[in-house]
């Protein structure tokens, strides 16, 4: 922005000015005739008024000029905190949108680094997982001719298998918000699918699924990552409850209102979680003890609240080693 272009922008403004001149002018000839000395004089003095206050507002505003013309040369954004603060009403609104569109670039781009970040962290410890299971397999393979090894490869390959499923989830979830329909769904008829997925270990490990639900509720979330967070939680349910010694295990599941907000709870009675590790069930691959010694890959909890967190839903967990734990699900108004 220069001083041509600043011209340039008020051309109509200047044209409108001296029409104005020009018919004030005329108007005051009509009656005593036009005198070119007293016409010419007007004009002049009108000139210089406008060529004054052109000249003034231009001074007034050439440092912000500046200031977006270092903007528009550089690649950074110093040029918006650098922009005078003795500005007219217009400016310090401009000023202010382009605080605010700077603000939310940087939040984003933190945003974006941290996910990749945990991308890359996660993408390193699946690559070593990975490598693991292979090389226990190649080792299970020199010592072929042992039915006990089959098995083990079996159940690596039942790993790999996992950590393969799981890998493609984060990738979904990555990319989460790129194609993300709300609908309202029906919470219990959800849950109910799922329990009907699972049937088959429920009634293997001789565990008693109950629903409880105050009337249809529905919820506004999307269908297929609702679906997976279900699903999720009530097969952790399953795999700490069935390995529980006790006469009766239940998942217990209530749909109900609570204040401004529709919550799903799903709670078990399986071996629970140490109190010293509920910090940390929601970090990528933490498994604990209990779930190194059930084979956990330790990601389920953890894709969970990052699904909880892009729907705009809550999540909370309350467990007691040796008792059970619950898991609530929140649905915001």
């Amino acid at each position: 922005m220069n001083l041509f272009n600043y011209i340039v922008d008020r051309l109509f403004y200047i044209l409108v000015y001296l029409l104005s001149i020009s018919l004030v002018v005329y108007i005051m000839g009509l009656g005593s005739g036009f005198n070119i000395r007293n016409i010419l004089y007007a004009l002049l003095i009108s000139g210089l008024l406008l060529l004054a206050f052109l000249s003034i507002d231009y001074l007034s505003k050439r440092k912000v000029y500046r200031a977006v013309n270092r903007g528009l040369e550089s690649d950074g954004f110093y040029y918006i905190s650098n922009m005078p603060a003795r500005t007219n009403r217009e400016h310090k609104a401009f000023k202010e949108l382009l605080s605010r569109a700077h603000r939310k670039y940087e939040y984003l781009l933190d945003k974006y680094r941290e996910e990749y970040k945990s991308y890359l962290d996660l993408k390193n410890k699946w690559i070593n997982n990975m490598n693991t299971s292979i090389a226990d397999i190649k080792l299970y393979l020199k010592n072929n001719g042992d039915t006990k090894n089959y098995e083990n490869i079996e159940e690596e390959i039942e790993k790999l298998s996992r950590s393969l499923e799981m890998d493609l989830c984060f990738l979904r979830i990555m990319g989460i918000k790129l194609d993300l329909q709300m609908e309202k769904i029906n919470v219990e008829d959800m849950v109910r699918e799922v329990i009907d997925e699972n049937k088959d270990a429920l009634v293997t490990n001789s565990i008693h699924p109950t629903i409880k639900s105050k009337g249809n509720l529905l919820v506004k979330s999307n269908k297929y990552w609702l679906k997976f967070i279900i699903s999720q939680v009530i097969s952790n349910s399953i795999k700490y409850t069935k390995i529980k010694d006790v006469e009766k295990k239940y998942i217990h599941i209530s749909i109900y209102r609570e204040e401004e907000r529709s919550v799903l709870s799903i709670e078990d009675n399986g071996i629970g979680i140490a109190n010293k590790d509920l910090d940390k069930v929601f970090n990528p691959f933490f498994t604990g003890e209990k779930g190194r010694d059930y084979k956990s890959i330790g990601m389920g909890l953890y894709l969970v609240r990052e699904v909880c967190d892009r729907l705009g839903h809550g999540l909370e967990l309350r467990s007691m080693e040796g008792i059970g734990t619950i898991v609530r699900i929140l649905f915001y108004d």
